[in-house]
């Protein structure tokens, strides 16, 4: 794999390989690598502290960009790469999740200038488009599952301020999504950004048309949701996993990534809390159970897999390892069963324990890696700002999580088990 990744550092150009030598020769870098090849991992600190500085990591990728839009993550071989309008779009629901739960009126500010790049950049259309802004006399590609998470954004800074213009860009956007959606319930596109070209991952595309419904009562989003949930029902095994959930074809790399798992089940979950549907909350519960297994046997997740739950990945996926842990709260919210908050816990300590909090470089301060180690198959020698984002939602969860996983103990309601009360006392201290 590492021999693989020094190969395609090999075929850059000559500006690009003077460029990322450079940097991979600076100190904190060098270190990282270091660091990441004999599997050292750092100190678990405290979650509020990981949480500050991973939104620190994406105010400055916000600051690099000078347009309001976050860049898609700090390369050792591109250093800080443009703004990226489909993450740029989830992460204002973090913002100001975050901003409610310090009230800090700076991050109120940040998440409002994210929502109104996405307006100027925003598709004739009313799509979004595919990969990095590249600036206004780029070429951009529709994209099906990025207008999906940037409608998520937009109707949060809705909620938040009352402003028509969001609401009025989501739903041109979601029409856009019913106009382009097959006949069976998935959206078929090709895409820069992946081989393939239906994806089970979709339910988090249908999550936001639900979203819009759930403000205009307008039954077509509703209609469209639903019939791309009942696809995605249908792409899930007994065994929890999803056909149809990778970014590569065979040829290439077609396994679906943690990250395109935890996706899908997400999308499911968000959906029953939506509609109240059973069948959407069990089929999340499904994966959410399959992933804590595995967890459970073998104290970490890797990073891809198989039909049948087996890998040949000898890396992490943190993003999906946070996603991952934000499912298992989100079901313990549920049913309060223990197992789940037990093992966020343990896998949120390990996304934590990879960051560096301590780091000279801004590009690697507070940031979440593609994969751990670094040269990992996952977005290699990059700090991502979705993965970012994603431990900053499990770790807001995790708090909520733990203040009323504490009420209910001390009230008598809840009997926790030996091991999760023993996480829970500790990660409280």
């Amino acid at each position: 794999m590492f021999v693989n990744n020094l190969k395609k550092f090999r075929e850059l150009p000559l500006s690009k390989v003077i460029g990322a030598s450079f940097r991979f020769a600076h100190p904190s870098l060098l270190r990282v690598l270091i660091q990441d090849r004999v599997g050292r991992l750092g100190k678990i600190g405290e979650s509020r502290r990981s949480l500050d500085a991973a939104i620190k990591w994406l105010c400055h990728a916000q600051d690099v960009c000078g347009s309001g839009g976050v860049s898609a993550g700090y390369s050792f071989v591109h250093g800080w790469q443009p703004p990226y309008p489909e993450t740029t779009g989830y992460i204002i629901p973090t913002f100001y999740d975050y901003a409610r739960l310090t009230q800090k009126e700076e991050i109120l500010d940040r998440a409002l200038r994210m929502a109104d790049w996405e307006l100027e950049i925003q598709l004739p259309s009313g799509a979004v488009q595919g990969s990095v802004y590249r600036g206004p006399d780029a070429r951009p590609q529709p994209a099906i599952f990025n207008t999906g998470q940037v409608i998520l954004g937009w109707l949060r800074a809705f909620a938040e301020t009352g402003d028509t213009r969001y609401l009025n860009a989501a739903r041109r956007a979601g029409d856009w999504l019913v106009a382009m959606q097959s006949p069976d319930g998935a959206w078929r596109m090709a895409g820069p950004e992946v081989e393939t070209q239906v994806h089970a991952y979709d339910s988090r595309t249908a999550w936001s048309l639900l979203e819009i419904d759930a403000l205009t009562e307008e039954k077509r989003y509703a209609d469209a949701a639903r019939l791309n949930l009942n696809w995605t029902l249908a792409q899930q095994q007994e065994n929890g996993w999803f056909n149809n959930n990778a970014f590569f074809t065979e040829k290439n790399w077609n396994l679906p990534l943690t990250h395109t798992i935890a996706y899908a089940a997400e999308g499911l979950f968000e959906s029953w809390r939506l509609t109240g549907e059973d069948r959407y909350l069990k089929a999340a519960r499904k994966t959410g159970e399959k992933l804590l297994r595995i967890f459970e046997l073998r104290r970490r997740l890797d990073g891809e897999f198989d039909e049948n739950w087996k890998s040949s990945g000898r890396y992490s996926c943190l993003t999906g390892n946070a996603q991952a842990a934000g499912l298992w709260l989100n079901l313990f919210g549920v049913d309060g069963d223990a197992r789940f908050l037990n093992a966020a816990l343990k896998l949120n300590d390990f996304v934590k324990a990879s960051q560096n909090l301590r780091s000279l470089h801004p590009g690697v301060r507070g940031g979440v890696k593609g994969s751990q180690p670094i040269f990992g198959r996952y977005t290699p020698f990059t700090y991502v700002n979705w993965g970012a984002k994603f431990l900053a939602d499990s770790l807001m969860l995790e708090e909520r999580a733990m203040a009323d996983f504490e009420r209910a103990v001390r009230s008598g309601e809840a009997q926790a088990s030996g091991e999760a009360a023993m996480a829970a006392t500790s990660s409280a201290n």
